[in-house]
């Protein structure tokens, strides 16, 4: 079963897309992930990335509303609806991720996007509120009392550690956008995907990325080796985060009618369709690191 509204999406770009390609999406098709030579410190590929980052998206809260689980839980959805939408647009134009199987690409976003929304709303997190609240919007932000509201201290207190690390560990801007592309290619079904070994040396190609990024920075080989330990350390610790996620918003599906939160209809379809072959270990984390 597919999601008929984020395959209707796909289908509908792609039918824009051949009458008219935007100035990021054509040198994303263009290009190969592999060594580009003559852009040491700013290949073209992070151009690219840097190019493609998709903007603010707010949830529409209503912040003069009294703060309650049901309006903090629907907001978070209605914000979890309108990126899944972004994060589709971003993901078709990374370097050669239109080269994967239709079927591939719709499964690594279905499977990866509570970890890339994690890890992007650490970053705004850790850029905008120096990692004191959690990001979610502009219109959201959850401090200490929302946290409690929400029923997920404990998953919150886990993003806001995640946001933390951003600072701990100096990741700069290029760094994160490379991790969180790695990301979209980090967690796949067991039994493998349509084109398994395409997807592998793509994923390949985006770790060598990742080096030449901290190569950039760095002349110490030993220096880059503890940089790459690091920061693929931070990238396996988004996993098990996203997991909590995945059982919370999947128990809070089955009760949303007597808890009175709402799920949009794109939201709803992907956690009681793909979450669920998460959770029975159907669908596994590519870890870096042995956990």
């Amino acid at each position: 079963r597919k999601l008929k509204k984020l395959g209707n999406l796909k289908l509908q770009e792609e039918g824009e897309a051949s009458s008219a390609t935007s100035p990021t999406e054509e040198p994303a098709q263009k290009l190969t992930v592999s060594h580009i030579e003559g852009y040491e410190c700013q290949p073209i590929f992070l151009n690219v990335l840097e190019a493609i980052e998709p903007g603010v998206v707010c949830a529409g809260h209503d912040n003069n509303q009294p703060d309650s689980f049901a309006a903090l839980l629907s907001s978070l959805n209605e914000l979890g609806e309108r990126q899944l939408v972004h994060v589709v647009k971003w993901a078709k134009a990374l370097p050669g991720f239109r080269n994967l199987h239709v079927d591939d690409q719709m499964a690594v976003i279905q499977y990866s996007w509570m970890g890339l929304m994690v890890f992007a709303m650490g970053w705004r997190s850790f850029t905008n509120v120096n990692s004191r609240m959690l990001y979610f919007a502009p219109d959201l932000v959850f401090n200490e009392y929302r946290m409690h509201k929400s029923r997920m201290y404990s998953q919150c207190v886990r993003m806001r550690h995640l946001s933390q690390e951003f600072g701990w560990l100096q990741i700069t801007p290029q760094e994160f956008l490379c991790m969180k592309a790695l990301l979209l290619f980090s967690i796949i079904p067991v039994d493998g995907l349509k084109n398994q070994k395409f997807f592998d040396e793509l994923r390949m190609n985006y770790i060598k990325e990742l080096d030449r990024i901290i190569a950039c920075k760095r002349k110490n080989p030993t220096s880059c080796s503890r940089r790459f330990y690091q920061l693929t350390k931070l990238l396996d610790s988004v996993q098990p985060i996203a997991r909590e996620l995945h059982q919370f918003t999947f128990d809070l599906l089955i009760k949303s009618h007597m808890v009175s939160v709402d799920f949009p209809e794109m939201m709803a379809e992907i956690i009681s369709v793909q979450v669920p072959k998460i959770l029975s270990g159907k669908v596994k984390p590519i870890y870096f690191h042995t956990q």
